[in-house]
Formats: structure tokens, sequence, C-alpha cells
């Protein structure tokens, strides 16, 4: 039986969307229980008033605890989950549970776009019946923060090989008080999918030359060729299916298709996204020697 307790299941609790979508919710008062492999070690990240919970979805014996007491859903696909299948069995136990409302965080033009898991899954979802809802961001700009930020601090180069396309850059700050609002508000936002862009597209030449500007001192923007990007992730540790889903996600950046730009994020948060400069500012420390 349904519970109506409202508490939230937020998945990927420790990365750089879950934790503000819990953040958010638990500042509304809403109840979140906290998907992690590793409780302990998430602890130091993660605010303390959020439940932390053992949940891998590959071990459905991880489920149950995970569902308690939640009536909503805020999913994330993990980066190391190439086969969108695995997600199944999660997905059948939420139907067992009867869960309200499934909030995906999917991909910009995935709807066009059948190569990455996420197309998948969002047709897994709706095939479900739970009440869902899409968020399809464009680049998040904790990308440069995190993927790319040693490359950053240690030899001044945005080593990413989209060309001279323009990306519409997402603080994911801004993701996570967007789809924590969509959470508190299902009703409104059922069945729906939202296109998360900021409110300008910069191309990265642009974004090296904002990052000059902060850190006072000069980035370039290599621009390397796929092939080399791809050679060079995976020399770095980067499983081979991952970085083979980068590759193919710049080169569609490349051919121009994260360049939109749409006000549906302006609309949910109810005011402006934050910009590039704004996020580059905020961030300067993670780029400093």
């Amino acid at each position: 039986m349904k519970t109506s307790s409202g508490k939230v299941l937020v998945t990927g609790v420790t990365g750089n969307v879950g934790m503000y979508v819990a953040k958010h919710l638990i500042r509304h008062g809403i109840a979140v229980n906290g998907a992690t492999s590793r409780p302990e070690a998430a602890r130091s990240i993660v605010d303390e008033v959020v439940e932390l919970v053992r949940f891998d979805f590959e071990d459905s014996m991880t489920f149950d605890a995970a569902l308690d007491g939640v009536d909503k859903v805020f999913l994330i696909r993990p980066p190391a989950m190439s086969d969108p299948n695995a997600m199944n069995p999660f997905l059948s136990r939420c139907v067992d549970k009867c869960i309200s409302h499934i909030v995906f965080l999917s991909l910009l033009g995935i709807e066009r776009n059948p190569f990455p898991p996420h197309y998948k899954i969002e047709k897994m979802i709706k095939a479900s019946g739970i009440p869902y809802t899409f968020m399809r961001p464009s680049f998040f700009m904790q990308n440069l923060s995190s993927t790319h930020q040693t490359d950053i601090r240690e030899h001044d180069d945005l080593f990413i090989p989209a060309g001279k396309a323009k990306v519409s850059f997402i603080d994911t700050r801004d993701i996570g008080e967007a789809s924590a609002l969509v959470l508190m508000d299902s009703e409104n936002h059922q069945n729906r999918g939202y296109t998360l862009t900021g409110s300008e597209a910069i191309t990265y030449q642009q974004a090296a030359d904002i990052l000059s500007d902060v850190l006072d001192r000069r980035i370039t923007y290599s621009n390397p060729s796929s092939g080399n990007f791809k050679n060079t992730i995976i020399a770095r540790g980067i499983p081979k299916e991952f970085a083979t889903v980068m590759t193919v996600l710049y080169l569609t950046t490349k051919l121009g298709m994260a360049n939109k730009v749409t006000s549906d994020l302006e609309r949910l948060l109810g005011r402006k996204p934050r910009t590039f400069r704004q996020f580059a500012q905020d961030h300067v420390s993670c780029w400093q020697r």
C-alpha cells in the first residue's frame, strides 16, 4: 500500500546533482533517504539530516530498505552502468512499492538520440506505468570542476573535443533545486519532460577565456580529436564503455546538438539560472594549485 509520508529516495546522493536535490528537499521539510553504496564514507559529504541507506542497483537485497517509507524517487543512472537493463529490477520494485512519482535525470536531446543509455531508461520508466518527469539538462558546468578539474588545475587546459560548437552550460545546483521543486509539486509535473539549459550558449573557447579571467592565468582550449580524447582518458583509467559514451556525447556537442537555450529552467526556478562566470567564481579554489 502506498505510503503518504512523502519521503523521497534520492539516488546518487553524493553526486553533484543528488546532493543538491537532497539539500533543497530537506530545506523544505521533506524527509530524504539518501542512496549510496558506502553510507559511512558519504556522511562527511551529505547533510546529517539525510538518512543514508546502502543501495546498489545490481543488488536487489538493498532495494526494500532504500524504499522503506518512500513515496517518490529521484533517479540517476550510475556512470558505470553501461547496460540500461540493469535498471529494470529496481523499477519493478518501485512498481511493487506503489511509488507515485519518479524524477529521472536524463540528457539534453535524448528523445532524438538513442545511443546513450538514458534513451532506453526513459522508455523503461514509461513502460513501468509510474508517473514520471524527465529532467534533460545540457552539459554540467561542474564537469569542469570534477571530470576535467585536473586538466585545468595542472595543465591550464580544457581537454575536450567539442570543436567550435556552443554549449548551453547548466549549473548542477540549479538542476538540483529544480528537481526538488518538481518532486514537491508532482501533480503539476507528471509525465512531462523538461529541457534544462543555462540562459546562454557559449563555446569552450569562451569558457576558457572566462576561466582565464577568473583565475588570472591563461587557460587554453586544446580541442583534441575524438580519437585522441578517447584514447587519452582510457589511458588515464576511465572504463572503455564510459569513455565511448563521453566521446559520443562530445561528438554530438561538436555537431551543434548542445547549443539549444530554453526557458524551462527559469520557469521552474522562478529566477534566472546561474551564469558560467558565477560558477567559475564560486569554484576558484578547485582549480588553484
